[in-house]
């Protein structure tokens, strides 16, 4: 026996090298040159109860290119012929410029008109086209009806903080049909838009007919550089905040994009992270067109008993 583990370390003393040797001379630097994409016409689009519809249009970049503000703004999209219809009246919507944008990280130029004849309705159908670039992109969505509301919304305090946590509330979701279902938050005097944490898109499919409780953390601005994006009151809401809930009934290929949109945002920079693709609803281009049926809170973030 002590024979057979002397002779298994001689073994493994004079082979070891010629393993190491084996793996070395199999290495080989594999260089790998990316083809150049070729740009796409983007979409942000959406139209929601009793308004009209607001577009961004933006190009494509490649994936390693260097995106900074100068290359954002000049991926903006401005020449483009946009419009809507509900089936009965269209409208084509000029350009604007928000001139608060220099406050802010979004896009400032979209598309809106500012006396629609379009507006949106729970139940509606609405069309998109855009021409643009010698190319024709089309879309369409639904607006789900009738609206399912939140029973309730609440501040409640995250142990061990005394001054942060995160927004509950609760929903009685419908039985017998499938629903789907988008969160935004947004402080008054904080924040310039309704802003949707990663996550804030779900479908009923295993919660179908329940009534359940459930929270969110604080969405922000891509990139933001808000102080209290970057310290640790990242993510959460603060006491003593004013904030307005929209809670949105979407239809599936909403649902679709935006879920879609989550994962492949929550596996970026994953290693162990699923590649996923983002499930564009627009022919001719990438992106979203979108109906919003949305129900409205307010509530200041006081604890809650």
């Amino acid at each position: 026996m002590i024979n057979k583990i002397r002779l298994f370390f001689r073994l493994a003393f004079y082979l070891t090298p010629v393993f190491l040797l084996f793996i070395t001379a199999c290495e080989k630097n594999i260089n790998i040159s990316l083809p150049p994409v070729q740009s796409q016409i983007v979409v942000e689009g959406h139209i929601e109860s009793g308004q009209g519809a607001y577009v961004v249009l933006t190009r494509s970049t490649d994936y390693f290119a260097t995106i900074d503000t100068a290359a954002l703004l000049q991926s903006i999209v401005k020449d483009a012929t946009v419009i809507v219809s509900d089936g009965i009246f269209t409208d084509t919507l000029p350009l604007i410029l928000d001139i608060n944008y220099l406050k802010t990280t979004y896009i400032p130029w979209y598309y809106k008109k500012a006396n629609p004849k379009v507006i949106g309705h729970p139940g509606g159908s609405y069309s998109l086209t855009i021409l643009c670039e010698g190319k024709k992109l089309t879309s369409s969505t639904t607006m789900p009806s009738p609206v399912v509301k939140l029973d309730s919304v609440w501040f409640k305090l995250n142990p061990p903080n005394d001054t942060l946590g995160f927004i509950w509330a609760h929903l009685n979701d419908p039985e017998n049909e499938q629903n789907f279902y988008r969160w935004y938050a947004k402080r008054l005097h904080k924040d310039n838009k309704f802003l949707a944490p990663i996550g804030a898109t779900f479908n009923d499919k295993f919660i179908n007919g329940t009534k359940f409780n459930f929270a969110y953390n604080r969405g922000s601005e891509p990139n933001s550089l808000a102080k209290d994006d970057q310290d640790n009151e990242r993510g959460y809401f603060k006491k003593g905040d004013s904030v307005v809930v929209k809670f949105c009934n979407i239809d599936y290929n909403t649902y679709n994009f935006y879920a879609s949109y989550e994962a492949a945002a929550a596996s970026n920079g994953n290693p162990f992270g699923a590649p996923s693709n983002v499930k564009s609803n627009i022919q001719g281009g990438l992106g979203v067109w979108a109906g919003f049926s949305p129900a409205f809170d307010t509530l200041v973030d006081k604890p809650h008993p």
